[in-house]
């Protein structure tokens, strides 16, 4: 059994609500690649109508691609159209909102430590760390690639639900297995949105 899928299923059988099993007993979160570290929690974040995207100003215009990538997908999965906008480093945003951050920001840092989730060396350049729960969807890169890549891994964990889309509450940490290395890159993407 391979020793990632080992240290998966306590945090399933721990009870983990929004995460359905498939005919093995396995978590139906299926990520491809999976990502090097994945917490499954309870509960979820819902993507409705009055949720919108937030991006840092000063990186908008690297931001974007992964922000408009993201809005293309829940529309495609639910018709919703969302608003992509602009935060100062210190706002805070609403509750429900999507936020794509930077890990140079001391406050997300610290909002992720807090939730279990280290923004250390390990991540890298290139590497991202996406939380989700019921009030907050946060992915986080020091670049505008890893960025991009966490949007990707995002985009394949929504899920329709009633008229909007949920994603199942979890941690995670992702990066190149070799730091400088495009493996994230050459990634296929499977399910919704793909």
């Amino acid at each position: 059994m391979n020793k990632r899928l080992l240290w998966i299923v306590p945090c399933v059988l721990l009870g983990a609500s929004a995460v359905a099993m498939d005919s093995d007993g396995a978590p139906a979160v299926k990520l491809e690649p999976a990502p090097k570290e994945l917490q499954i929690r309870d509960g979820g974040f819902r993507v409705g109508p009055r949720t919108k995207i937030f991006v840092l100003l000063g990186h908008q215009s690297e931001d974007r691609i992964a922000a408009e990538t993201l809005a293309e997908t829940v529309a495609d999965q639910s018709g919703l159209r969302l608003d992509i906008l602009g935060m100062k480093a210190a706002g805070k945003p609403e509750d429900g909102a999507i936020v794509l951050a930077r890990l140079q920001d001391s406050r997300v840092r610290r909002f992720l430590a807090r939730n279990g989730l280290k923004a250390d060396e390990m991540v890298g350049e290139d590497g991202y760390v996406l939380f989700s729960d019921k009030s907050h969807l946060i992915v986080a890169a020091k670049t505008g690639q890893g960025l991009f890549y966490g949007v990707q891994t995002l985009r394949q964990l929504l899920r329709p639900s009633g008229k909007g889309l949920i994603c199942p509450a979890v941690g995670i940490r992702d990066w190149p297995s070799q730091q400088g290395a495009p493996q994230l890159a050459n990634r296929t993407f499977t399910g919704p949105g793909a």
